[in-house]
């Protein structure tokens, strides 16, 4: 049987019924439910019909609505049994045939085929003449039995099949009595016998073969009685005599026959017996790797009972299985008395190793002579599990390819153990313990690469390893190779070395010696992907951030997702990818490094740009849409540059931001990487994240990659493009309180103005004119410009816009002290735009603009229950900038209503948020309200401490208003002076 895709499931119906996920039970449902499974399972991959099912599961008087009571089952299974299979992915174990149904499972994962496969290795073992063996394996295939067959599972089908397999399970038992009776355990078996005989009277070979036990105990008498007791019942339950074989014995007893003797010599030749020591030498500067090998160690001393414990390696090539699997060997090997066995299978390198072969040279390893070396894989692996049959030995199996490469290679009882590596994940090896061998981290690997320099080298140089290793990515192939170069050239230093590897076009290529690299290793790896893979792992290197979600590496390959996670997910499988949580996926330093190479080497340039292209045409698709919900209404969705892609939706502004909270950082990467070749929709994307990067008060980071565009604009003499950076990065510059950069970019915005038909971003250039200018305290252009920015925004239809810099014109007037009651009126008619226009963020800081203004009309307990009512709708993760400004005109409400206590609550609040952002002109104001609150509570000396240290903050920033309150307050008083 076989199965794609889905793995660590294993079934059980010798005994009750049940299913398992590694170690947890899986619940099967109702009973109907359970025995539609099991007889699913019993057909062994077969299909069985639906009207079968029904007839199965009911018999002969089925419910009304029977098939659609069965198709339920059957989708309730395969939520049961794939409880992560992707929507719209078809089922991989329960599937859908014409007319019916099939269950396909792994290898090994019903526990009724291994009974078998086991069982028709004993027959073939004996048939050969190999009894010990053959007894043994049986003793293995019966111990897989916890019961009655299908235990728990109801209806005549499988009652039937509960027959069957009862009758399989004595037959087998039978057999494996027989074989110990051939093998001199006559006296052993005697009991088990005369309980099977009791329990199955009329089965003539039990009774035959406890006739010959006892007679060879010397209980002739007793025996003779079996054969009386046993005529007895055949004649008064059939009316017949018994069978030819039971008369002969009883002819034989009673003649003594000297052949009816046990046997005086050894049933079976052995071969002397060989301990095999394969196993490579141990590295002398093995470091780190301290958990895993615990786990190793613990996973092949840990077991009991007669399943054999293996522990599968597994990771990209280079990161040091093989050094891990070697060195936990030896570190168990005193627990394996009988040996190591240890075999390359040449995995990756495109010509694995056919497992008949490797099978034959462990057999010579345990003194199997050729002429009694079996042809067949099959019959090769029975006789390897023979030999290793009670013996303890420990298997390495280096560098696999897949799961069918390993099976035969394993043994096949208790005592013995196996280690396998593979760059492949090999999750349908059902029972073993699976573990990842990533990079070092920094420490283990200088630890690694000091050890291998030497000490008297290392001294002094401490950072310049840190700085090489960080290089390598911790790949420990990567650290050894350059270690191993550095001892070797006594002249080179570590900082040389660095020098060499900082060049990413060459780095790939300075990490080889003597015939031993990681360009080569990495190769190794790619040469197995196929032709789509291949295509993958070149293209999904290409885009500049490190982490790309499913959704961004479907656009990156122009691919549906469904196909895309496959492709993606079977890359990690092999090692030639990593997935760091669900749907999310990047590259090893070195390995993207190799994966470009091939790119650029194997890909045209169109396609190299369009995979480019892709990425952008999703982002900004998905920044449109988060800045559709944080300010509706605006226009500047509308005015983005069209895009193929929906790009991703989101439930509501909190998604959005959340989403821009996280990508942010990797947007931004990006369009400093496409800036040169696609200044327009580089433009347009960091536009269209600015309510993002206001949410998240992430100036500091636009304003470089901001630069590069506008650079790149002015090269290609787009001007739309270079009018839409420098708005943003005048208002970037702005927030940091780089004034006199912002107005000369600003400038640039106000000029490329004219002539270009974009009124929305016209508006909002006039609107950071106006911040700017009231920032450097230039009043009168100030106003003019604010009121401008409104003409504009109602100009171009955009009332989100206009409610934006109506908020600005209300701010000016109230640094101007020109507050009244018409400003408050204008004030509301900002609140009822942002109503109008449903935009809840808007209506935050439309509220936070009343408050700012019944502040000014001497109103503080009005004005603080608006600045309460900000923070309460904001709540405890709203947009940090805003929960920031209402803090401080909380601690400025609180202190006109004398309430130092929680002016200075309010004001620390605003200083910790602030520092979280890096906010200096936050911090600035509410240091200075907590200043002004610790002298209201007698604290005169902190409060001078609070000023002094705003007053460097203002004059650096420019805040010439708030540095003249400062210096008032810190003025030398009266009583002072003398």
């Amino acid at each position: 049987m076989e199965t794609k895709g889905v793995t660590g499931l294993r079934f059980t119906v010798l005994g009750p019924f049940q299913a398992w996920r590694g170690e947890d039970a899986v619940p099967l449902g109702s009973p109907q439910q359970r025995a539609v499974l099991a007889l699913l399972l019993l057909r062994q991959g077969r299909p069985a019909s639906v009207d079968e099912l029904v007839d199965a599961v009911w018999g002969e008087a089925p419910p009304t609505g029977a098939v659609s009571v069965l198709r339920t089952y059957v989708s309730r299974l395969r939520a049961l049994l794939e409880p992560d299979r992707a929507k719209g992915r078809p089922p991989g174990v329960l599937v859908s045939v014409a007319g019916g149904y099939a269950v396909h499972v792994p290898d090994g994962a019903l526990d009724l085929t291994v009974f078998e496969s086991r069982l028709h290795e004993a027959r073939e073992l004996r048939a050969r003449g190999a009894h010990r063996a053959a007894r043994d394996v049986l003793r293995s295939a019966l111990d897989a039995w916890t019961g009655a067959a299908l235990a728990g599972v109801p209806g005549a089908s499988a009652e039937a099949e509960r027959a069957r397999l009862t009758e399989l399970r004595l037959s087998a038992t039978e057999l494996r009595v027989e074989l110990d009776v051939e093998l001199g355990g006559h006296s052993d078996v005697v009991p088990e016998l005369r309980t099977l005989a009791a329990a199955h009277p009329l089965r003539e070979r039990l009774r035959l073969l406890l006739m010959l036990s006892l007679y060879r105990c010397d209980r002739q008498a007793e025996a003779l009685a079996v054969y009386h007791d046993t005529r007895r019942i055949l004649i008064a339950e059939l009316g017949i005599e018994p069978g030819p074989a039971v008369r002969d014995l009883h002819r034989q007893l009673l003649a003594a026959d000297p052949s009816l003797g046990a046997p005086r010599t050894a049933p079976e030749p052995r071969p002397s017996v060989v301990r095999p020591a394969q196993l490579p030498s141990d590295l002398s500067d093995f470091t780190g790797r301290e958990a895993e090998t615990s786990r190793v160690t613990s996973a092949l001393t840990g077991a009991a009972g007669t399943a054999v414990p293996v522990a599968v390696l597994t990771g990209m090539g280079g990161a040091g299985k093989t050094v891990l699997a070697v060195h936990a060997a030896h570190t168990v090997s005193a627990h394996f008395p009988d040996g190591q066995l240890y075999v390359d299978l040449r995995g990756a390198d495109g010509s694995p190793a056919d497992p008949s072969a490797a099978l034959a040279g462990f057999l010579r390893a345990l003194g199997e002579k050729d002429q009694s070396m079996p042809d067949s894989l099959v019959e090769r692996a029975a006789l390897y599990r023979s030999v290793l049959a009670g013996r303890r030995v420990l298997v390495v199996l280096d560098n696999a390819c897949d799961v069918e490469q390993v099976r035969p290679l394993l043994p096949g009882s208790g005592g013995c153990a196996a280690v396998v590596t593979s760059r492949s994940a090999l999750a349908a090896l059902s029972g073993a313990t699976h573990v990842g061998v990533d990079v070092f981290r920094p420490q283990v690997a200088a630890s690694l690469f000091a050890r291998i320099l030497g000490g008297p080298r290392t001294e002094g140089e401490r950072l310049a390893i840190l700085r090489v290793v960080d290089l390598c990515g911790g790949h420990p192939l990567a650290v050894r190779i350059v270690a191993s170069r550095l001892a070797v050239r006594p002249d080179w230093t570590v900082t040389d070395t660095v020098d060499q590897l900082k060049d990413e076009r060459q780095r790939i290529s300075e990490l080889r010696i003597e015939g031993l690299g990681v360009e080569a290793c990495f190769r190794l790896g790619y040469g197995e992907l196929d032709a789509e893979q291949a295509r993958a792992f070149r293209l999904l290197s290409l885009p500049a951030p490190s982490l790309l979600t499913l959704v961004e590496a479907a656009a990156v390959l122009g691919r549906p997702t469904e196909l895309t996670e496959s492709l993606l997910e079977s890359l990690v499988d092999v090692g030639m990818l990593e997935s760091t949580a669900r749907r999310c996926y990047r590259f090893h330093d070195l390995l993207r490094l190799f994966a470009r190479q091939r790119a650029q080497e194997e890909e045209s340039a169109a396609a190299r740009e369009g995979a480019l292209t892709g990425l952008l045409d999703l982002l900004l698709a998905t920044a449109r849409n988060a800045y559709g919900l944080i300010r509706p209404g605006h226009k500047i969705p509308l005015s983005l540059l069209p895009t193929e892609h929906r790009g991703m939706t989101f439930a509501d502004e909190g998604e959005a931001c959340a989403w821009g909270a996280r990508q942010l950082a990797p947007a931004l990467e990006f369009v400093a990487q496409i800036a040169q070749t696609a200044p327009a929709g580089a433009a347009d994307l960091v536009l269209a994240l600015d309510p993002l990067l206001m949410s998240e008060h992430r100036w500091s980071d636009v304003i470089p990659v901001a630069r590069t565009v506008v650079e790149a604009a002015r090269r290609a003499g787009d001007r739309r493009a270079e009018q839409r950076i420098c708005y943003m990065l005048g208002g970037a510059l702005m927030q940091v309180e780089e004034l006199g950069s912002a107005h000369e970019v600003t400038s640039r915005a106000m000029e490329l103005s004219v002539g270009t038909d974009d009124p929305t971003v016209h508006a909002m250039v006039l609107n950071v004119a106006a911040l700017l200018a009231s920032k450097g305290g230039v009043e009168p252009d100030a106003l003019e410009l604010g009121l401008r920015a409104v003409g504009a925004a109602r100009a171009a239809g955009d009332r989100s816009v206009e409610a934006l810099a109506l908020g600005n014109v209300i701010l000016e007037c109230v640094r101007l002290g020109q507050v009244d009651e018409l400003l408050l009126d204008t004030a509301l008619r900002q609140l009822e735009l942002y109503e109008d226009l449903g935009d809840q963020h808007g209506r935050i800081h439309a509220i936070y603009r009343i408050g700012q203004v019944l502040l000014g009309l001497g109103r503080p307990a009005e004005a603080l229950r608006r600045f309460e009512e900000c923070l309460e709708r904001l709540g405890p993760g709203g947009q940090s900038f805003m929960r920031c400004a209402n803090l401080i005109r909380g601690a400025e409400a609180h202190l006109d209503l004398g309430q130092p206590q929680m002016a200075a609550r309010y004001a620390e609040r605003g200083i910790a948020l602030a520092r979280e952002m890096n906010y200096e002109r936050g911090e600035a104001q509410a240091t200075r309200m907590l200043g002004d609150a610790l002298t209201l509570m007698g604290h005169e000396s902190w409060a001078r401490a609070c000023w002094e240290q705003t007053l460097v903050v203002c004059l650096r920033l420019g805040m010439a208003d708030e540095a003249g309150r400062l210096r008032g307050r810190l003025a030398p008083r009266p009583a002072e002076a003398h």
